[in-house]
């Protein structure tokens, strides 16, 4: 059985047998075992599950390796109707933001988000503050601080 098939079933699972089970290391594990060649059928599984398997990836998702994180949320940025995932799995970005096309994005879809869910601002502000795009979005925001925002 194939790694990602394996997360699949796992982060399946009823909710009691999974906590029950303890099995969130076996998933941090599974996910920690990806590559960017496995992207593609994690996105389209993204699309296909419910919430809750998409809450059990992002929660388990300490061991991911840096080059699948990045093409996960360059992905993640392309479905229009994703709810869960982007802030989710910014904060296991390197804590130093680059000028990169996805840190573009990720300020835009912050930017966009910021407007558009207000009572997400919280979220949006740990989340660009723990991979470095904090000041970035304060900028976009044409605010001086944190405050002034209000958090």
């Amino acid at each position: 059985m194939n790694v990602l098939h394996e997360l699949d079933e796992l982060l399946g699972l009823a909710d009691d047998e999974y906590e029950r089970l303890d099995l969130f290391l076996e998933a941090a594990e599974l996910i920690g075992q990806l590559r960017t060649a496995d992207v593609a059928p994690l996105l389209a599984l993204w699309q296909a599950r419910d919430l809750s398997w998409q809450q059990r990836y992002t929660q388990a998702s300490s061991n991911i390796d840096g080059a699948v994180l990045r093409a996960l949320l360059t992905g993640l940025l392309q479905i229009k109707e994703t709810t869960h995932g982007v802030f989710e799995l910014m904060s296991r970005l390197p804590p130093v933001a680059d000028n990169s096309p996805l840190s573009d994005a990720l300020l835009d879809y912050a930017e966009q988000a910021w407007h558009a869910h207000q009572e997400r601002q919280r979220q949006i502000q740990i989340s660009c503050w723990s991979c470095g795009l904090s000041g970035r979005l304060l900028k976009r925001l044409g605010l001086s601080s944190w405050k002034e925002a209000g958090l």
